[in-house]
C-alpha cells in the first residue's frame, strides 16, 4: 500500500461494485479491531434499489447469497488498498449502528433502523475497510440533524399492526409470528409496515423484489414469492 491512500480513490474504486463509501472515521489512536490493528475505518454500504439488479444477475445458490455476495466484491477492493475488510457478520460482531454514526450524518431511529436526512431509513450497512493509516480526504460529518426530531407524529410507531416497536423496545417474536402469517398488511411481501410508515426517503425504497427478499431473509424462509403460493 502506498504511504498516503485517499479517500475518493477508495470510493471509486468501492462505486465499480455497484455498492458506496458511506464515509469513514480516523479511530482514537491506534484501535485493535478483529484482531487488526486499525487507524481508519471505512464504511461501505447500499442506496436504495442501487445493488438489486447485480445481485440479481450475480448471485448464486446456498445460504446467505446477499453476504456472500458483498465478500466477493469487497475484498478485493481491500486488498488492492492493502486494507482488511470486515462484514456485519463476521464474529467477533463489530459495533457497525456506532461505526456508521461516527462515519455519515445517520441517527437510530425510533424502530432501530439508522435514519439518513435524504436516504430516510432505505440504506444499509454491507462492511467497512480497516486502514493501518490516516486516509487523505474523509468527508466531514455533523452538518445535518434527524429527521425524526421534527417528525411529530412517529408513524413508524403507531403503524406496525402488532405494536412491536416501541419506546421500550422491539418484540422481534411478535414480529417474525405477523410476518409468517400472511395477516394484512402483509408484511412478507409488501414490506415493513412500519418502515414504509416513515416520511423520509420515498425515492429510495426498496423495489418489490427486494423487499421480498430481506423479508423473507427475516423471516428466517427462503424464497418469499414460493412461500406465499403455497
Amino acid at each position: 500500500m502506498a504511504d498516503l491512500v485517499r479517500y475518493s480513490d477508495v470510493a471509486e474504486a468501492v462505486a465499480e461494485t455497484g455498492m458506496i463509501a458511506r464515509g469513514g472515521f480516523a479511530t482514537d489512536g491506534v484501535d485493535r479491531i478483529n484482531g487488526v490493528e486499525a487507524a481508519c475505518v471505512v464504511i461501505i454500504g447500499n442506496i436504495g434499489g442501487t445493488i438489486w439488479p447485480r445481485f440479481e444477475r450475480e448471485r448464486t445458490a446456498g445460504p446467505d447469497p446477499l453476504d456472500r455476495w458483498t465478500r466477493s466484491l469487497l475484498q478485493p477492493v481491500a486488498a488492492q488498498f492493502g486494507a482488511r475488510f470486515v462484514h456485519p457478520s463476521d464474529q467477533p460482531f463489530q459495533p457497525f449502528q456506532r461505526w456508521a454514526q461516527r462515519a455519515d450524518d445517520v441517527w437510530q431511529s425510533p424502530i432501530g433502523i439508522m435514519i439518513h436526512s435524504t436516504f430516510g431509513l432505505w440504506h444499509a450497512y454491507r462492511g467497512a475497510l480497516l486502514f493501518s493509516g490516516i486516509l487523505d480526504g474523509m468527508p466531514m460529518v455533523g452538518e445535518q440533524e434527524s429527521p425524526c426530531l421534527t417528525c411529530s407524529d412517529q408513524p413508524c410507531l403507531s403503524t406496525c399492526p402488532v405494536d412491536a416497536f416501541t419506546v421500550e423496545g422491539y418484540n422481534s417474536h411478535a414480529c417474525r409470528d405477523h410476518v409468517l402469517s400472511g395477516s394484512e398488511p402483509t408484511c412478507l411481501s409488501a414490506g415493513c409496515a412500519a418502515r414504509l410508515a416513515c416520511p423520509v426517503g420515498h425515492d429510495y425504497r426498496y423495489g418489490p423484489d427486494q423487499m421480498r427478499f430481506h423479508m423473507a431473509a427475516f423471516a428466517g424462509i427462503e424464497d418469499a414469492v414460493r412461500v406465499e403460493k403455497s
